[in-house]
């Protein structure tokens, strides 16, 4: 922070009781740079030749001093006046007419003596161009200092530039905004073009707008004329308002809020809010209770281990059951060759026919081994000779035998077919077991994420209730200091310091301010009586830099003096305003250019135009090398204002200033 904001902190101690030094550094903070800044050097403008082109062409130089263009109605005075003040501002208020006939403009200006060129190509749809420092001639060897390709990208690249140039610091909160209370306007700033306006003379607005614009949230006229003539402390002063106007703006907002919380809530509503809070509280926290509960289920290691074990025995008993098929499958293949083998032995008993094919496992009559195999016999036992009757009893009890082993393989069978059906049994009540293992999980999972998000919904809910309770706790009342909410109190405190910065500041640089206000106001006085504003006693300026006429013992403003009077007091306001901030104030920013048009065209009689140009003439004798000024009328007698030399005149009404 610097020492500015700590040397002020000084200052305002005693008037910001209970107000930190850290305090007053938040409600200042970012505005460092507008407290340090010091008003810069005037520098002087003063064109030099403007040059144009197109279905009209035209050629035009000035001097310092008084320069005069002089022709009839509608013959290219406002034009050339307008086209100086599109090449210095980048705003097109040329007629439609001649806009479509001038295709370019270029002007050659100097800045404290230094030539620079503003060229602008008008062909197209969009106007092109760059600006030079050095005369047009020389700008084939010359680097632009900028270049544009709209009319929005050279308004706004000029703007920058003469504002750096003239050091004149934008404003927030003087450009006009449609919205009612909207922080767009307090966040806008005060453009090059309305400070253009104390340069400007223009009478399509009427010779006043200056003077009279007032805009909400800050006074144009008051910053304008303020920077121009360098007074002390603006940059800070500005700054402060600018952000007590959005702070004000802030708390505007907020009282509207909680007005329209007072119209929707009363105690009774408050009470029914409690209640229902509660009960929320009470069912957020028994949907915790039942999530706690799911999430010792779903990671419960006893429910894992038992749907391990199901699975481990589900294996188990998968494996014996293909072991069992297995010895099943082989016990059929035996059964299957010991009823071949009986039915065999059984014919070759009743048939008694040793020389047939037979199949047992040995011959009968001799016990000699047959082929072993389970499938059909490979090859034939012959067996000849023998005792027929010993051979039928041998084949009678290998046919008893093959029978009992065939029987016996037969049991063996069924005890295998009912040991395999158990097995498929248990095997499906632990598929069962386990599928419900598995659901009870899933249930435990599906459960937790369930609840988890009806809780997240309802924690949400809850803290909607309780910000609308405790705002409606507010509005009523609810807090220590009645009837306002802790945000308003906040924003009273700051208004409460910036209030105490704002009053300092008026006060601070009112003395080395008045001084200049003072010999501002003499010189406009001066000026007046000079062009005939008769019964004229004193002129002075209010703390809004308002004027205020001192005329026959009677204060008027502006806005009260008659149509002529506006016009003589609009001409030695701004001739004063230029001539004062180049002589007489080391502090001023005017540049020292001042475009006249039609000055008493019609608000003016004979006589006191002659006053006028007496004035002007007194301006080229004395002024000279402070200032600049062209002046644009119809009237003749405007040639005495100044040396010939400096004249673009036509004596005729018939002949246009330019062709």
């Amino acid at each position: 922070m610097s020492d500015a904001i700590d040397q002020l902190y000084g200052l305002l101690r005693p008037s910001l009781r209970g107000v930190s030094q850290r305090e007053l550094r938040g409600c200042l903070d970012g505005l460092e740079h507008a407290f340090a800044a010091q008003p810069r050097r005037r520098t002087q403008l003063t064109v030099r030749r403007l040059r144009f082109g197109g279905d009209v062409q035209g050629t035009f130089h000035f001097y310092p001093g008084v320069n005069v263009l002089r022709a009839g109605n509608d013959k290219g005075k406002s034009s050339v006046l307008k086209m100086i003040a599109l090449a210095l501002t980048g705003k097109n208020d040329l007629k439609k007419d001649v806009d479509r006939w001038i295709h370019s403009i270029e002007l050659t200006f100097e800045l404290d003596g230094v030539p620079h060129t503003v060229h602008v190509d008008k062909q197209g749809r969009r106007p092109r161009g760059r600006l030079l420092r050095g005369t047009a001639e020389a700008h084939d060897s010359i680097e632009p200092l900028l270049q544009f390709r709209s009319g929005k990208e050279m308004q706004t690249k000029l703007e920058a530039f003469f504002n750096d140039a003239f050091g004149l610091r934008p404003l927030h909160g003087t450009q006009k905004d449609a919205r009612k209370g909207s922080d767009a306007l307090l966040d806008s700033i005060t453009s090059y073009r309305a400070y253009f306006r104390g340069m400007y003379i223009n009478q399509d607005l009427g010779y006043s707008d200056l003077i009279t614009e007032g805009v909400p949230y800050g006074n144009l006229f008051m910053k304008v004329v303020g920077m121009l003539l360098g007074l002390h402390g603006l940059d800070a002063y500005f700054a402060v308002e600018a952000r007590l106007a959005r702070l004000e703006n802030q708390l505007a907002k907020e009282e509207r809020y909680h007005r329209r919380l007072e119209a929707a809530y009363g105690p009774r509503d408050l009470a029914t809010m409690d209640e229902e809070i509660k009960k929320l509280e009470a069912y957020i926290d028994e949907l915790k209770v039942q999530r706690a509960a799911l999430l010792v289920r779903a990671t419960s290691s006893d429910l894992d281990q038992r749907l391990a074990d199901v699975t481990q025995r589900i294996v188990g008993l998968d494996r014996a059951r293909q072991e069992a098929a297995r010895t099943l499958h082989d016990a059929e293949l035996g059964l299957a060759d010991a009823a071949r083998a009986a039915d065999v032995l059984a014919e070759a008993v009743e048939g008694f026919d040793l020389l047939q094919p037979i199949t047992p496992t040995q011959c009968p009559t001799c016990s000699s081994p047959l082929a072993a195999n389970r499938g059909p016999l490979t090859g034939v036992h012959m067996h000849v000779g023998g005792d027929p009757a010993q051979a039928r009893a041998a084949a009678t009890q290998q046919l008893t035998e093959t029978r009992a082993r065939a029987d016996a393989q037969r049991d063996v069978v069924g005890r295998l077919e009912t040991e395999l059906e158990e097995i498929e049994v248990r095997a499906g009540q632990l598929v069962q077991q386990k599928r419900h293992l598995q659901a009870q999980l899933r249930a435990a999972h599906q459960g937790t994420e369930e609840l988890e998000r009806e809780i997240e919904l309802e924690t949400r809910y809850l803290g909607r209730l309780e910000a609308e309770r405790d705002s409606a706790a507010h509005a009523l009342g609810g807090d220590d200091d009645a009837g306002t909410s802790s945000e308003m109190q906040r924003l009273l405190r700051r208004k409460h310091v910036l209030d105490a910065v704002l009053r300092h500041l008026r006060t601070h640089s009112a003395a080395r301010n008045e001084q200049l206000k003072e010999e501002f106001a003499r010189r406009v006085q001066h000026y007046c009586t000079t062009i005939g504003f008769s019964g004229l006693e004193q002129v002075t300026l209010d703390a809004q830099l308002q004027p205020r006429v001192r005329q026959n013992r009677t204060v008027y403003a502006f806005d009260e003096l008659s149509p002529g009077e506006k016009v003589r007091f609009v001409l030695a306001f701004h001739l004063a305003l230029a001539i004062t901030t180049g002589e007489d104030l080391d502090t001023g920013a005017h540049p020292g250019l001042l475009l006249i048009d039609s000055p008493g065209k019609e608000e003016m009689v004979h006589k006191d135009f002659e006053a006028v140009v007496h004035l002007l003439n007194q301006v080229e004798r004395h002024h000279a090398n402070s200032i600049q000024v062209l002046v644009a009328t119809t009237l003749p007698a405007i040639r005495s204002a100044t040396d010939p030399s400096k004249q673009h005149f036509v004596d005729n009404d018939e002949e246009p200033l330019f062709r």
